[in-house]
């Protein structure tokens, strides 16, 4: 029996997690862990939107579903997460339909989901941020986007509290 890892790289991310079966697999797992550490849930919402934007394939097929994530990952990183703001970004698409989804990039960022394996400990939410940081300076030709509709769910979230 053989005790090898697998490091088979994602083909969608690159992590070397045992090809996309193995990478959704840690995802799976860190979602499961963010529900029985606080650490973890602390900064949830980043490893789900860093992970979408490393698999627009799947998790951003439609551009309503792209341009949540793409967006959700700049409130997390530029607004530390603001939860009235993070909250109100979905709502936004009932009202103000989403630009046409660009190409998918080829690039996606220079670090993965294998970066947060283990153990959460006091610095598993830094490498979370590292994470998403890097994901998001990939897709620095569409942060203009992205902040278009921070700005639309700045004024959904104004509106809502009047």
């Amino acid at each position: 029996m053989s005790s090898a890892v697998d490091r088979t790289p994602c083909p969608a991310c690159g992590a070397p997690l045992g090809g996309r079966a193995g990478c959704q697999r840690v995802f799976d797992q860190l979602s499961a862990a963010a529900w029985q550490d606080l650490t973890r849930g602390s900064v949830h919402n980043l490893v789900v939107d860093a992970y979408a934007m490393q698999h627009p394939e799947e998790y951003g097929k439609s551009a309503k579903s792209y341009f949540q994530h793409l967006t959700a990952l700049g409130c997390g990183l530029e607004h530390h997460g603001e939860a009235q703001l993070y909250w109100s970004i979905a709502p936004t698409f009932e009202h103000t339909p989403p630009p046409p989804k660009p190409p998918l990039l080829v690039e996606r960022g220079s670090l993965t989901i294998a970066l947060v394996v283990g153990e959460a400990g006091s610095d598993y939410a830094a490498r979370v941020r590292d994470w998403a940081a890097a994901v998001w300076l990939a897709y620095a030709s569409q942060h203009a986007l992205a902040h278009e509709r921070l700005a639309i769910a700045h004024r959904h979230r104004s509106g809502a509290r009047r």
